[in-house]
């Protein structure tokens, strides 16, 4: 290869890799943030700032723990209505009722819950994104 060349490859190596910057514009877990979809009390708000970069780490695919796949375009219809694989008295997502649904206990932490808080090894959720699955959730679950 002449040094034309290897100049060649010098450029695409750089364009190709980029800097690694100093994690403007990422969350706490690396993944990009996402200005378009505010966090609020709607499925897309959750999905783009909770499900997505926080839950799907562990819950995502065929092989999500429990069956519960929390991935863009299956989180809801794995928790409306669903019941609970570790305490089959309560639903994944109680519509119009959170403190009767058991994901709001997991990610409270609250006594009575099998294994550990969600996230599981991760910092617990904020005190806005409980309140915005609570919200979602009071509000009817709706795929908004």
């Amino acid at each position: 290869m002449g040094a034309r060349g290897v100049a060649a490859v010098a450029v695409l190596l750089v364009v190709g890799v980029g800097c690694p910057g100093e994690g403007t514009g990422l969350d706490p877990f690396g993944k990009p943030l996402t200005d378009a979809v505010p966090l609020g009390p709607t499925l897309s708000g959750i999905q783009a700032n909770i499900f997505t970069p926080i839950c799907t780490q562990c819950h995502t695919g065929s092989a999500a723990p429990l069956g519960l796949a929390l991935d863009a375009g299956v989180a809801r219809q794995n928790l409306l209505g669903v019941g609970s694989e570790e305490i089959s008295e309560l639903l994944r997502v109680n519509p119009g009722k959170p403190d009767s649904s058991y994901i709001v206990w997991k990610i409270e932490g609250r006594d009575g819950i099998v294994g550990l808080r969600m996230p599981r090894n991760l910092p617990p959720l904020q005190a806005d994104q409980i309140t915005a699955i609570r919200e979602w959730i009071a509000n009817g679950a709706e795929a908004n």
